[in-house]
């Protein structure tokens, strides 16, 4: 069985969202497999590690994808 350095770098795409309750989450969207329309934001499908495998946030899917692309963009100090 290979270790995490063995493999190589593990995938981090950290971003902050906002919960359908208003509440700052920060969620790492190299887990999710789907993100999609949902109420008045989306709902983030994951691999593994989330209760019941989704979470849904106040953002719509081009505000978390505009994020995420504005983090890769950003110098890693």
């Amino acid at each position: 069985m290979l270790g995490a350095q063995e493999n190589g770098p593990m995938t981090s795409e950290w971003i902050k969202l906002t919960s359908q309750d208003g509440e700052d989450i920060h969620v790492n969207l190299a887990n999710a497999s789907t993100i999609e329309v949902h109420k008045k934001g989306s709902r983030i499908w994951f691999l593994a590690g989330v209760k019941d495998g989704t979470i849904d946030v106040s953002e719509t899917p081009e505000e978390i994808l505009e994020k995420l692309s504005d983090g890769k963009r950003a110098p890693r100090t």
